[in-house]
């Protein structure tokens, strides 16, 4: 016996010394809070250490503020809190550091949620121990539900000594350290900051900033940061099943990162576990993401703004009754169209690192094609909607970085809603082009079976490609239900419309969200539709008020202001007049996008983009066979 336990000691020191791999301390975590962060800092800080980098969004709730900030850390989800709420730092008579006005905020944050308890991180640690280092509100972060803190400091003071001995002391009787700490363009403190890192590199470190430094702030970012992420392990982009997007997380996926680091479980993570993608130059990565995430951003404006303008343009023109500009109006149409092709397709490549050059392949390339389709006898509307459909449903089964690089399926990272899968605009691109396509399609079909099939197809397509492996729209996967639905009752019950088949609809419509989230449930990956529903299973019906709230709100003021409201304005006035005298066919054509626009409008908090570019497409069709009644 005692011969076998030496061999198994042998083995298990030789595979140790063997293995090339560095693993981070277990137990061990330091989260560094500081004031501003760039990749310049970055580099000198990290400079020999192997480390993962990339971007996180700060934005919180109202009312946005550091507090609003820290609080979103400590509770795992975007929360706001009232920064006149917190009131300092002081030490009891046992040492503990509390968090004077902690109780109001919390009171704030987990208002309506009843019988439920809001765990902080500094709750859900404390058998681990947290401590803390800092002299402002960043001590929220390491709060447990009462706004104490087990040891710690109040002050910090700039010295190596200092902080090795003070972080040693602290992490003997805990092993989680929130340290805050202000570089302030300060070079001797980067510096320090630095030689700090060398001494714990083999801990789990985060280091976040609390703001945008100067030299990555943009008009267009007030949110995106660079942030560092240390595992003893390896070097490369973080990622996390959040974003699905390599060098981005989400503020949320610190709290769920730091909880697994722990061993700790949790059924209302909204966030993920960080991991590393390997990279050999990780700042040059990271620098390249963020400029084509810039330019990606610009000509998003760009392009959403020439639909924009050319709808307020048509609507111009048919208010004016001006029936000689119908041919130009047209070929403008035909012209987005195609170009919205055109850009989906640029997806695959890099071109979006250099702005000049994108525009000018995007624009020349478009308007060749385009005086190419104008002298064709076709109906480009209907030809370019088809390889549109086609190229998205590609895209977002095997290769989604097209959908993601193009300006149409961009996600708006600086914002930070939504990382991955289908944004509202896409959506409704893919809806609407779905229904043009079918009806181009069945033109070419005279048995009426093969028809009724086609439809068919197109809508579980729909459905395929939006449900939560794939679109994760689910505001557009219910869009794209319940246009399955008015197909069945079009094609196969013939019109018949009585209480029997609209429980029967209601019943399958029910039944394949309850599929898709069972699936969703069951996966490695979670969507936050699933997480949204094990939340109200959690919190109860408050967590449905507070998104509703929020979802409503944002749907209301972003339709309200221009330019949307311009844009839906224009759009209701060129229907007003296109809907008149189009035929039997063209007018279910026109009713079906109508009808599934409206509904694409209501369940989406930006659905008035997805109604813009529905509508648009409708007005394209529409204004195509006043020209061209012979090609319908």
């Amino acid at each position: 016996m005692e011969k076998r336990n030496l061999i198994m000691v042998l083995v298990i020191i030789i595979v140790f010394l063997l293995s090339n791999t560095t693993y981070a301390i277990e137990g061990k975590s330091i989260l560094i809070l500081v004031d501003e962060l760039d990749l310049e800092i970055i580099e000198t800080i990290t400079d020999g250490i192997n480390f993962g980098t990339g971007y996180i969004n700060l934005k919180t709730r109202k009312p946005a503020g550091t507090e609003s900030y820290y609080f979103s850390i400590a509770a795992g989800r975007k929360v706001g809190v009232k920064p006149e709420d917190y009131k300092g730092l002081y030490k009891d008579e046992n040492g503990t550091i509390i968090v004077s006005g902690f109780q109001d905020m919390y009171k704030g944050v987990t208002k309506g949620v009843k019988n439920i308890r809001v765990n902080t991180l500094g709750e859900k640690l404390k058998e681990e121990g947290v401590s803390y280092i800092g002299d402002n509100s960043s001590a929220i972060v390491a709060a447990d539900n009462t706004g104490s803190i087990r040891s710690g400091e109040i002050e910090i003071k700039y010295d190596k000594n200092w902080l090795i001995n003070k972080t040693n002391f602290h992490l003997s009787k805990s092993n989680i350290l929130v340290l805050s700490y202000d570089i302030d363009e300060i070079n001797y403190r980067t510096m320090l900051l630095r030689n700090y890192i060398e001494e714990y590199k083999d801990y789990n470190i985060i280091i976040v900033p609390n703001k945008v430094s100067q030299k990555m702030k943009y008009i267009i970012n007030r949110n995106l940061v660079p942030i560092v992420y240390i595992n003893g392990e390896k070097s490369g982009i973080i990622k996390s099943s959040s974003t699905k997007r390599e060098g981005f997380v989400t503020l949320e996926d610190i709290y769920a990162d730091l909880i697994s680091i722990h061993g700790e479980k949790d059924t209302s993570f909204i966030g993920n576990e960080i991991d590393i993608v390997e990279k050999e130059n990780n700042l040059n990565y990271a620098n390249s993401l963020f400029k084509r995430t810039i330019n990606l951003m610009w000509i998003t404006y760009i392009f959403h703004g020439l639909v924009y303008f050319i709808q307020c343009y048509t609507a111009y023109y048919i208010y004016k009754n001006r029936k000689d500009k119908f041919d130009k109006i047209n070929l403008f149409n035909s012209f987005i169209i195609i170009n919205i092709f055109i850009g989906v397709l640029m997806g695959a490549s890099t071109l979006h690192i250099n702005i000049a050059l994108y525009l000018f392949i995007n624009l020349l390339t478009t308007y060749i094609i385009t005086i190419f389709m104008s002298d064709k006898e076709i109906n480009t509307i209907g030809l370019f909607a088809t390889l549109t459909y086609i190229l998205i449903v590609f895209g977002i089964l095997f290769y989604p970085e097209i959908i993601y690089n193009s300006y149409i399926g961009f996600n708006n990272l600086f914002y930070g809603a939504r990382y991955y899968g289908f944004n509202n605009g896409i959506m409704g691109v893919l809806l609407v082009s779905s229904i043009i396509s079918c009806f181009f399609i069945k033109d070419l079909i005279r048995n009426q079976l093969v028809k009724n099939l086609i439809c068919l197809l197109y809508t579980i397509a729909n459905i395929i490609v939006l449900s939560t492996n794939y679109g994760a729209n689910t505001g557009g996967f219910l869009t794209a239900v319940a246009m399955f639905l008015i197909i069945i009752y079009l094609n196969l019950l013939g019109n018949n419309w009585n209480i029997k088949n609209l429980i029967v609809l209601i019943l399958v419509g029910v039944i394949i969200f309850s599929v898709n989230m069972y699936f969703d449930y069951l996966s490695n990956e979670k969507s936050h539709a699933i997480n949204f529903l094990i939340r109200i299973k959690t919190f109860g019906i408050g967590e449905v008020i507070d998104m509703f709230k929020i979802k409503a709100m944002e749907l209301i003021k972003l339709t309200l202001l221009p330019p949307f409201s311009i844009v839906i304005a224009s759009q209701i006035i060129s229907l007003r007049t296109l809907l008149s005298g189009i035929n039997q066919k063209t007018k279910k054509e026109a009713y079906l996008i109508i009808i599934t626009s409206i509904i694409g409008f209501l369940l989406n908090d930006t659905g008035m983009i997805t109604f813009i570019y529905m509508i648009f497409y409708l007005i394209s069709l529409l204004v195509y066979y006043k020209e061209n009644p012979s090609r319908i």
